[in-house]
């Protein structure tokens, strides 16, 4: 683990002087008047600010506490929330970047393999930017409880159950340096949506933040909690405890 975050550390550190060498060329091409001086400065000043976050990311966080500390509060209620900081930065990059891409396409008169390629840029990175406003006007958090966990997002809750939930890990997304943290849920089908996350994943369902704390210790946090609460589950008089009972789609042994 300490080689792969080395690795990581030392390429943010190569983007991190590559953009700021690239962001005092465009410097260079606003004083001398050239086209596009503006796009670069910007496109490559948000790269270096990217770097420094995935090397310092706590700089982002509104509040951060150890995994111990939060296992220490079971059976809880605990909420853990997301910054409004941070998600307001990548409202920013996401600014930033679809613009950089529209200007491209309004002023490079780029090839048609070009326009291609720039135009699902310019529809995610500025299609999200009004979903990551509500996003930080309505607040995401993470709630856990002896019963379940509840994701909410712009005001949106999904509440799962613990004996629903399984496999938490961290995990980097295929083709990026992006770390999240994953999971099964057992109520969920093996529809297209769940099987594109296990191939870019390898798990069906993801949480969109690590709530102030690495992803790495919110997998372990969420995997104890979740042993707590299984453990904890009362015995019927069947010897069955609940979470262990037959659902409704599912027959019994």
């Amino acid at each position: 683990m300490s080689n792969q975050a080395s690795g990581s550390r030392f390429r943010h550190a190569l983007l991190l002087g590559l953009s700021l060498v690239l962001v005092a060329g465009g410097v260079g091409m606003i004083v001398t008047g050239a086209d596009g001086g503006v796009a670069t400065t910007a496109f490559f000043g948000v790269c270096a600010a990217v770097s420094v976050w995935h090397m310092r990311p706590g700089l982002l966080e509104s509040e951060t506490r150890s995994a111990e500390t939060v296992l220490a509060h079971y059976p809880g209620p605990v909420v853990l929330r997301a910054s409004v900081k941070k998600i307001l930065f990548l409202a920013a990059l996401s600014a930033v970047f679809g613009g950089v891409m529209v200007w491209m396409l309004m002023h490079e008169a780029p090839s048609v393999t070009m326009r291609v390629l720039l135009w699902p840029g310019v529809v995610l990175f500025l299609g999200g930017l009004p979903v990551l406003i509500l996003v930080a006007i309505r607040g995401s958090s993470l709630h856990l409880d002896g019963t379940g966990l509840t994701i909410v997002q712009a005001g949106r809750s999904r509440r799962m159950s613990w004996h629903d939930v399984s496999g938490f890990a961290a995990v980097t997304v295929k083709g990026t340096m992006q770390r999240m943290v994953v999971f099964d849920d057992a109520r969920v089908g093996e529809g297209r949506l769940v099987a594109l996350n296990r191939q870019l994943t390898g798990r069906g369902a993801g949480l969109p933040d690590s709530y102030g704390l690495d992803p790495d210790a919110l997998a372990a946090l969420l995997t104890a909690w979740r042993r707590r609460a299984v453990q904890d589950e009362p015995i019927g008089p069947s010897g069955v405890s609940a979470g262990d009972r037959p659902r409704a789609s599912e027959p019994a042994p």
